[in-house]
């Protein structure tokens, strides 16, 4: 009797000891709190430009951008400017386009755009100022 006795304490004693946790899909961080893991996703920039008068060419360009294929951005004039002044070339809309999408790849918000980043860009002329 005394020999069954300590069989079932041994077992009782065996079973209550702790068992070493198991880890799942999950990330250990600070403090042993845990996080599910997600990947970080960075959308797809792109740029369309378009005639604002596709039969006046000399009322200038615009441009749209586009966060995975869809439209984010519709400029068809001259942000900061007052009046609804277009980009006298291509080139001109490609260089604030391209300033918009470096602001919004750092956070930078709202993407706006200031007269002197247009001056730095060589964007305006002298009938703009």
């Amino acid at each position: 009797m005394v020999k069954h006795l300590f069989y079932f304490s041994f077992i009782l004693f065996i079973s209550c000891s702790s068992q070493p946790e198991k880890k799942d899909s999950m990330s250990v961080v600070a403090n042993n709190q845990t996080t599910p893991t997600t990947p970080v996703v960075t959308p797809n920039f792109s740029t369309q430009f378009f005639l604002v008068d596709s039969l006046n060419p000399k009322q200038g360009f615009g441009y749209n951008i586009l966060v995975d294929g869809t439209l984010f951005i519709h400029q068809a004039s001259i942000p900061a400017i007052p009046g609804n002044i277009s980009f006298s070339s291509k080139e001109k809309a490609e260089s604030v386009a391209n300033l918009v999408i470096h602001k919004l790849q750092h956070n930078i918000m709202p993407p706006s755009v200031s007269k002197q980043e247009l001056d730095s860009l060589n964007i305006f002329t002298p009938s703009l100022q």
